[in-house]
């Protein structure tokens, strides 16, 4: 998210994270946390999209308020993916790129004619597929507020705003070269060792500049329980969206999570999460640290 992360998609990952330390009442004011993600699938198109992710950010907490700050460096072997919001988005054919049959590819090219079987675009000629981009992402800022914490006799509440600035390269596609911005609420609740949380939000995503983008919902559910004092966490998770391209449904992502506090605010995590949608990656790998400073 934390896909992420996506993670929105990591977010419940570094939830966990988080609530570990906080459990052991190693809750740091600065923190500085960081992930690494590997993440393929097809998004709707007929060839694999392969894709590395390291995240790097600071936190700061104080009172009720607390602060984040993350960048990604991004490594992919196909344009037909593109960044809103931190969440990869299925592109299709970037404008300027021949087929197969050496028309121009477009735009909109996720369900037009000579779409593949299920939906999914033929991609253009082979030639084109030469593509290896690195290169750094947009950076992701967000403020969370604490409205009421989780207690034995009621669940905790949050509201959070999260924004991100158009710094990436547009033509890497690594961004939609405008703003990206979203707000949504958070709820935990704590019962003994189990943990839930849950997140809903609402983002506004500028378009592509060859694709029009959808303003998507977007939730995470997370379930675990804490082993050893609160010193690690398994648990369960689902996140996704609302669809973002016409016609294509929204990502859809189921994961699991372990989470082990090695030391005073220190903390590292490993999910392992499945595509249940063609727009959401087919499989990710995502490690996870969270280091107090």
């Amino acid at each position: 998210m934390t896909t992420l992360h996506t993670a929105l998609r990591a977010l419940t990952a570094a939830a966990l994270a988080a609530v570990a330390g906080a459990a052991a009442g190693q809750e740091s004011a600065i923190n500085y946390f960081g992930s690494f993600q590997h993440a393929s699938g097809e998004y709707t198109l007929s060839e694999t999209t392969r894709s590395s992710l390291l995240f790097n950010g600071l936190s700061y907490r104080k009172g009720r308020w607390s602060f984040s700050a993350s960048i990604p460096l991004i490594y992919q072997d196909s344009p037909f993916v593109s960044y809103a919001g931190g969440s990869p988005v299925p592109a299709g054919r970037r404008q300027g790129m021949e087929t197969q049959d050496g028309t121009d590819g477009g735009t909109g090219g996720i369900h037009g004619e000579g779409s593949g079987k299920g939906g999914t675009v033929d991609v253009p000629s082979p030639d084109t597929l030469d593509f290896d981009k690195s290169g750094v992402g947009d950076p992701l800022f967000r403020a969370d507020f604490a409205v009421s914490e989780s207690r034995a006799e009621g669940p905790g509440f949050g509201v959070y705003a999260v924004a991100k600035p158009p710094l990436a390269d547009e033509d890497s596609g690594f961004g939609t070269g405008e703003w990206d911005y979203g707000a949504g609420i958070t709820i935990s609740r704590q019962a003994g060792s189990i943990l839930f949380l849950a997140d809903l939000g609402y983002w506004v995503y500028g378009d592509l500049p060859d694709l029009e983008l959808k303003d998507p919902l977007t939730f995470s559910l997370g379930l675990s329980h804490s082993l050893s004092g609160g010193r690690l966490l398994v648990g369960a998770s689902v996140w996704g969206s609302t669809e973002t391209v016409d016609g294509v449904d929204g990502p859809l992502q189921i994961g699991i999570t372990a989470s082990r506090l090695v030391g005073s605010g220190r903390s590292y995590s490993l999910t392992l999460s499945a595509g249940l949608t063609e727009s959401a990656p087919d499989h990710s790998l995502s490690v996870g640290w969270r280091v107090g400073l």
